[in-house]
């Protein structure tokens, strides 16, 4: 296998564990929430309340996202942010400043908690799904590839000096044969990648170069299909030579 895929495979599988370990986080956060008993306050629920009347009870809710989303391993390496601008990224303005600074933990605001923790949690799923078909696409990619670079191996074989007229054609249609493989593992390729943009149409940055930034390159199979592609154009050159020497 390449080791430029090798290395995105790992990148996705680090990743991976990322998004599980944020996923199961705030499963446990909507858990301790859940448990948490709803305030009733005079002059019906708001998100938004006069933080002199605040109780305890959005106390334990920060309380609890603090133990659970912002206790994940890599929370500080990745974020290094406040409780405020988390739960901001996380649940929205509104329903950030009605945590910071509501009135209590009405029913209203317990439900609207719940109901984005869903959503996040639910957002995280859907990225697992994209991380494990980019995943199933590297490897089926470097399968390939190992049986191109294979083919290729036992078709170069041999001095090309040896072989007569006819032997000289097979390996050049040989070469030519597995130019055309290579060249469809490419377009499957990209037709991944671009399938990944349609899939994450809120992500501002192309999956890829999100996730292979600290890689040799952003597109590991491309750039290792053209690195087999310039081995199979050498070896169709010097069969091309030879022919016409022979011819």
């Amino acid at each position: 296998m390449s080791e430029r895929i090798d290395d995105a495979l790992d990148a996705v599988a680090a990743e991976r564990a990322t998004i599980s370990a944020e996923r199961d986080a705030l499963s446990a956060f909507d858990r301790r929430v859940e448990e948490l008993e709803a305030v009733t306050v005079s002059g019906g629920p708001s998100l938004l309340a006069d933080q002199r009347q605040s109780d305890r009870s959005l106390e334990r809710v920060r309380t609890a996202y603090a133990e659970t989303l912002m206790a994940v391993p890599h929370y500080e390496s990745e974020y290094d942010d406040t409780l405020a601008e988390s739960l901001a990224a996380e649940f929205g303005d509104d329903l950030a400043a009605a945590l910071l600074s509501g009135e209590a933990l009405t029913p209203t605001i317990r439900n609207a908690v719940r109901a984005a923790a869903a959503a996040a949690q639910n957002e995280r799923e859907e990225f697992l799904d994209v991380l494990d078909r980019e995943a199933a696409s590297l490897e089926a990619a470097a399968a390939d590839i190992d049986e191109v670079r294979a083919e290729l191996r036992a078709l170069d074989d041999g001095p090309l000096s040896a072989q007569r007229f006819d032997e000289l054609r097979r390996r050049w249609q040989g070469v030519r044969d597995l130019e055309a493989r290579v060249d469809g593992i490419g377009r499957r390729r990209q037709e991944t990648i671009r399938s990944h943009r349609s899939d994450l149409p809120g992500v501002p940055t192309d999956l890829s170069e999100y996730l292979y930034a600290d890689l040799s390159s952003p597109y590991p199979v491309l750039a290792t299909l053209a690195t087999v592609g310039e081995r199979l154009t050498g070896a169709r050159r010097r069969v091309e030579r030879e022919l016409a020497a022979t011819a």
